[in-house]
């Protein structure tokens, strides 16, 4: 049964690596064909994989592959347990849903073949890390995914802004990984060995050496991978890529890696009160940043790029405050309403003739009825309206970090507060592209082919109701993890009335940015009671640069990180390696030229040259010590 995690995994990469080869020779109904029915049959097995465990109460199904070295120990071993079987179900299934829509979105592109190749290579990538059964095998899977979505943001190659997107993607997560992988080789120097168990054993028995800083180290690559502060100016540009493609990114794939990653290591985490502490901080911090950049943008794809960030942000609030199931449960609501909210935008711009700008768009919901309908009900699930999805896993965020106390009840305030600018600004997003008088003829607009329209609708039905695999009356989700975290200290909701008042302000929250949205947006209450806002125009101007934060990211970390590269590559390579090579050169053709001297074509002279040679050997023989002694 084990070998089953082995086809799962590289049914996908043998799908790329079947494209690469004979792309030349598809057609887009051949290649439909092919990754759609591998998609199919990744599905399929990771659901049987999943059924399997489930059957048996979620014991750990591991599958070595093979042994690198016996000491230290290193393997090449997968392992399937609650939490790897719930991210695999998700990014098959929605690998399998955005594929579907990709092949009306990418329909007559020149690069149809290479986009799909692209993808099977992206999601056999995040197969592999969530898999993996060992640090190594994680930090293999790490770094396709973030070779793999540089192919991604940067397919577009032609145009110089998806080309500096790419770079820019490539850049921040490698500042992550290059501390992601100091984290490893402290694991590496304490525990002897990579594999998940053993350590984690190992730190119930005795909290190790250092933790703190191989906690802080192992965050930083999670911030970059997950687009955390300070590392989170790469993702809002990342939407230069094909928006299936930004759909796979920001659902359940690359940005929730991160997340992934720390609940993985909770065993460890639970015993670092400064990462936590770093966690919940950053996370909230970004969470409230990223709400208050998303008000004021008029891409339509750049605001849910914001909102993605923002909703990571509550993920690593929840496992700041320990709460990890529901740091899970979010993004599990999150993938599928996510999903939905980019689908409708990349079939709004398709329809639109890819104008991206939401302040020419309006009135959209008579032509396309189907999209208004489920992009409405993603906004109203990601705005934490009931019973839809993410009122369910927003709620139990907020609680558990209320149940805290002490200054955990900041953290719960502020989190309202980016739970309050959630709702507003999607609720203005929803509103201005269908809602709003039109600001452009939309006379010949019409609702999206039926390949982009089904996924929508079958992602709007799990957008409704996989909220209530979680709920406080069916904890489904805390079942499934059990065995992930059953030596895992987690946070428990509160109980009563103080879980129903909690509820209820979060609901509030919920309705009153919507309708804050409509008032401003739609009723245009400002006009009307002739209010002015003082500082209205830099208010607006500091939340459409995201206070600065971008530009200062990208001098420091990006255009920093380039200057020091030639400056290494400067004194490294030009001064130190190619000064030795060049200097040895010299020597030589210094050297040959004196040695040319003596090749004089006259017999005497080398006789001559003999003749002192012998000499010179016999005086330092003579000379040297212990001769005549």
């Amino acid at each position: 049964m084990s070998f089953l995690i082995l086809a799962v995994i590289f049914i996908p990469l043998l799908t790329a690596l079947f494209l690469k080869v004979s792309g030349k020779f598809l057609n887009e109904l051949l290649t439909n064909f092919i990754t759609l029915n591998a998609a199919m049959l990744s599905v399929g097995v990771s659901f049987f994989l999943f059924g399997y465990i489930f059957l048996d109460k979620f014991k750990p199904l591991k599958f070595e592959l093979f042994q690198w070295f016996p000491n230290p120990e290193i393997n090449f071993d997968f392992y399937l347990d609650g939490l790897s079987g719930v991210m695999m179900v998700l990014i098959c299934g929605l690998s399998l849903v955005i594929q579907l829509f990709s092949t009306s979105y990418m329909s007559k592109d020149e690069k149809y073949t290479k986009y799909f190749e692209y993808f099977n290579f992206f999601v056999f990538s995040m197969l592999l890390l969530v898999l993996s059964g060992n640090f190594l095998v994680m930090f293999f899977g790490w770094e396709l995914v973030g070779l793999s979505s540089y192919l991604l943001i940067s397919f577009w190659s032609e145009k110089k802004s998806a080309s500096r997107a790419g770079n820019k993607a490539f850049i921040l997560n490698r500042i992550g990984d290059f501390g992601f992988l100091i984290g490893l080789m402290m694991i590496l120097n304490q525990f002897q060995t990579f594999n998940f168990l053993t350590i984690f054993n190992s730190t119930l028995e005795n909290r190790p050496e250092n933790l703190d800083i191989m906690i802080l180290f192992l965050l930083l690559g999670a911030f970059g991978k997950s687009a955390q502060f300070p590392l989170f100016s790469w993702l809002p540009d990342a939407m230069e890529g094909p928006t299936p493609a930004s759909a796979l990114i920001h659902a359940a794939t690359m940005v929730t890696a991160g997340v992934f990653m720390l609940v993985r290591i909770s065993p460890i985490l639970q015993f670092s009160e400064l990462g936590s502490l770093t966690i919940i901080s950053l996370g909230l911090f970004t969470a409230l940043i990223a709400a208050f950049a998303a008000i004021n943008q008029d891409d339509i794809k750049k605001v849910l790029a914001y909102s993605t960030i923002s909703q990571l942000g509550f993920m690593f609030i929840a496992i700041g405050s320990g709460a990890y199931v529901a740091a899970i449960f979010h993004l599990v609501t999150h993938a599928f309403f996510k999903a939905l909210l980019f689908l409708g935008a990349g079939a709004v711009i398709h329809e639109m003739h890819h104008e991206q700008n939401i302040y020419k768009m309006g009135g959209l919901r008579k032509k396309m009825p189907i999209t208004a309908a489920m992009m409405g009900i993603g906004t109203l699930a990601i705005s934490g309206i009931p019973p839809l999805a993410g009122f369910w896993s927003k709620d139990e965020i907020l609680a558990s970090v209320f149940s805290r106390g002490g200054i955990y009840y900041g953290f719960w305030a502020l989190s309202l507060l980016a739970a309050f600018m959630t709702a507003f600004y999607m609720g203005r997003h929803w509103l201005l592209i269908f809602v709003k008088e039109p600001s452009v003829n939309i006379e010949n607009i019409h609702e999206a082919p039926k390949n982009m329209t089904r996924p929508l609708v079958l992602l709007g039905i799990f957008s409704i109701f996989i909220g209530f695999i979680n709920t406080p009356f069916f904890h489904g989700l805390e079942k499934v993890l059990h065995e992930t975290l059953h030596n895992v200290e987690v946070t428990h909701l509160p109980e009563g009335i103080t879980l129903a008042i909690l509820a209820v302000l979060s609901i509030g929250a919920g309705f009153t940015g919507l309708a804050f949205a409509y008032l401003i947006y739609i009723f245009d209450i400002f006009s009307y009671f002739k209010i002015r806002i003082p500082f209205s125009n830099e208010i607006k101007k500091l939340s459409k640069e995201v206070l600065y934060l971008n530009k200062v990211g990208n001098v420091i970390f990006v255009k920093g990180l380039k200057v020091l590269s030639r400056r290494v590559a400067v004194t490294v390579d030009n001064m130190t390696i190619d000064g030795i090579v060049n200097g040895v050169a010299r020597s030589f053709f210094k050297s040959s030229q004196q040695i040319s001297l003596t090749q004089t074509g006259l017999v005497r002279s080398y006789v001559v040259y003999f003749g002192l040679f012998m000499l010179a050997l016999i005086l330092v023989y003579l000379f040297s010590p212990g001769v005549l002694i």
